[in-house]
């Protein structure tokens, strides 16, 4: 059988060549050693298939002991490496009690002789990064937000490199062949390597995750709007006809007026979101185009970026209306993901966004389905762009952002960490984190894939939740939905993941298909933004996004409309007038810079 570190042999041609063919949720690490997956030396010469021996020349030190998984790959063993995993999303991580003991971590052990333990935290994921790394406080290794450009974790990540606070991956990452494919272009997109992923030194600090292995494993996050299914009925409007967010708005109002109690007798909210404010633009959704960047190119051929227009203005004094008008719930902008499920789960709010799975979860942890099925969240709309055509997915040519694993320079064994993330990233692996194991949790089809039996189906199908944690206790499902880099369960089991293609709630089926991935091909004009000189110190405050929230939200809760108004210009003058005036400057470079390649898109 022809090993996968042969992959590793490949030009990148080649490799670009057959990406869909090789492979591609909802909810939610000083000195560095050389590793030593597949039993391949340092130059990516593959080892001879001999049950277990290593080539002569290893340089990875090792006692000769492998593990040869099903489709023949090997990995090195260890003596019983236990690493932490910080998952630094705010929200928490659910895990097993015993994280040691439980059956997976026991299976994987006695396979690799590695265990991983996760702990999750609930405060900004930004404030715990500065935290970290201002105190040296680090775990083995992280998983966080990087989406890139001038979000606020990725310029914490990309200062935390820079000062030598993470291991330096790059050389390390060919080696684990199952989590190698990470940088490979249509996985992520060029302008994700090129800015984000690759430094100036030509290092690489960050393992890009949840990235799609295939195409048919892009996940289909189902943003948007939902609705207390009683509520549309009650109120004689069809929710499928609510195409703008000014239609919305009237819906909402007519909602309010209406006098809804929840499951308890209490009066509802209208609108709320998840943590944070999580995601309150899906209400004004109808204000966007359809395109992948913040900028736009105006009928002058000059580029605009769009928080200084007209339209900016306009669509954040839509969100202070749903305030004014006792619409948006007031507390969603600094409320916990719990809080906003607890709201959601019994029907205290008629309307909520975000991602649908989301929204069904919570109201199956509280039975709101059980007891009370006409309060089902269905979709409105789905809502439509500027132009009129309905919302999707959109999508670059490969993810540019994404959530990452890094590895401070206090994780104790770097090799370890990478041959642990290489085994579950795995056929072997990913089928054992994500089913359990066969004749107890799964059956094979007669194809061959994994399938949860219909024990375990029928029960999950009943109660979700119940049965989750059920199956956390064994180790199954929690590992997963962290740690998976170039994701291929589609490609290689016919389903998103266990219970997807028998058991996943209908309602979520049918608006996946409602709000397909569409892949708007071309290189993306912010791609360029970081070859303006002094770039670096002037996203920092031209991006902030801590910076926009102060004023955007101050303006939500203005008592006068003139008065959001005032304040939402007052942010584009900074915009426009910071640092003498830098941002002119560097909109005049990126007009020069938008006629460089002839597949600029914005």
């Amino acid at each position: 059988m022809k090993k996968k570190a042969m992959a590793l042999l490949l030009s990148a041609a080649m490799v670009a060549s057959v990406l869909t063919g090789c492979g591609s949720g909802d909810g939610g690490d000083s000195s560095q050693s050389s590793g030593s997956q597949g039993g391949q030396e340092e130059s990516g010469t593959p080892a001879a298939d001999d049950g277990g021996s290593a080539d002569e020349g290893q340089t990875a030190a090792d006692d000769g002991e492998y593990y040869t998984d099903e489709d023949g790959n090997k990995y090195k063993k260890f003596d019983d490496v236990q690493l932490k995993m910080l998952i630094c999303w705010n929200g928490g991580f659910k895990t097993a009690s015993d994280q040691y003991n439980n059956d997976v971590a026991t299976a994987i052990r006695e396979k690799i002789g590695v265990t991983v333990e996760f702990e999750g935290i609930n405060m900004s994921e930004t404030e715990k990064l500065n935290q970290m790394f201002a105190t040296g406080d680090m775990p083995d290794m992280i998983n966080a937000p990087y989406w890139g450009g001038s979000a606020g974790e990725t310029g914490v990540i990309k200062k935390a490199g820079n000062e030598g606070r993470l291991i330096d991956i790059k050389d390390l990452v060919p080696n684990y062949p199952n989590i190698a494919d990470a940088y490979d272009i249509g996985v992520i997109s060029t302008k994700y390597l090129e800015n984000d992923i690759e430094t100036e030194s030509g290092a690489r600090y960050v393992l890009p995750t949840e990235v799609a292995g295939s195409k048919e494993d892009i996940a289909l996050w189902a943003y948007g709007v939902f609705v207390r299914g009683d509520v549309p009925e009650a109120l004689g409007i069809d929710e499928k006809s609510i195409k703008t967010s000014e239609d919305l708005l009237d819906f909402m109002k007519k909602a309010r007026d209406y006098g809804f109690k929840d499951i308890n007798g209490n009066d509802c909210i209208v609108a709320t979101t998840y943590h944070n404010g999580w995601s309150y633009n899906d209400y004004g959704a109808s204000f966007d185009q359809k395109k992948l960047t913040n900028y736009s190119l105006g009928e002058d051929g000059k580029v605009i970026y769009d928080k200084l227009s007209e339209n900016y203005v306009n669509k954040q004094l839509f969100f202070w209306e749903m305030v004014h008008e006792g619409i948006l719930d007031k507390e969603c902008f600094t409320q916990t993901d719990d809080r906003g499920k607890e709201k959601v789960g019994n029907g205290t709010a008629l309307f909520s966004c975000a991602q649908y799975g989301v929204t069904l979860d919570a109201t199956k942890m509280t039975g709101l389905y059980d007891a009370h099925p006409e309060m089902r969240y269905i979709p409105v709309g789905p809502l439509t762009y500027q132009d009129g055509s309905p919302m999707v997915q959109v999508e670059s040519e490969g993810r540019s952002g994404s959530p990452a694993i890094i590895f401070p320079t206090t994780c104790t064994d770097i090799d370890a960490a990478l041959t642990w993330l290489d085994y579950v990233n795995s056929k072997e692996g990913t089928k054992l984190i994500c089913y359990g194991f066969e004749g107890d949790t799964y059956e094979l089809n007669d194809q061959g894939q994994p399938r949860m039996t219909a024990e375990l189906t029928e029960r999950y199908a009943a109660n979700q939740e119940e049965v989750n944690e059920e199956l956390r206790e064994r180790g199954i499902k929690y590992m997963a939905g962290r740690t998976y880099v170039a994701k291929k369960n589609n490609l290689w089991f016919g389903e998103p993941g266990p219970f997807e293609a028998d058991a996943l709630d209908p309602y979520l089926v049918e608006y996946r298909e409602m709000r397909p991935a569409e892949i708007l091909p071309g290189y993306a004009i912010d791609a360029l933004a970081p070859g303006f000189e002094g770039y670096e110190e002037f996203s920092q405050w031209a991006f902030d996004s801590e910076k926009e929230n102060e004023y955007v939200q101050r303006a939500f809760f203005a008592d006068t409309e003139e008065e959001a108004r005032s304040i939402i210009e007052d942010y584009q003058e900074y915009l426009r007038t910071n640092d003498g005036g830098k941002m002119q400057e560097f909109l005049d470079y990126m007009t020069s810079v938008s006629t460089s390649r002839d597949d600029i898109v914005y």
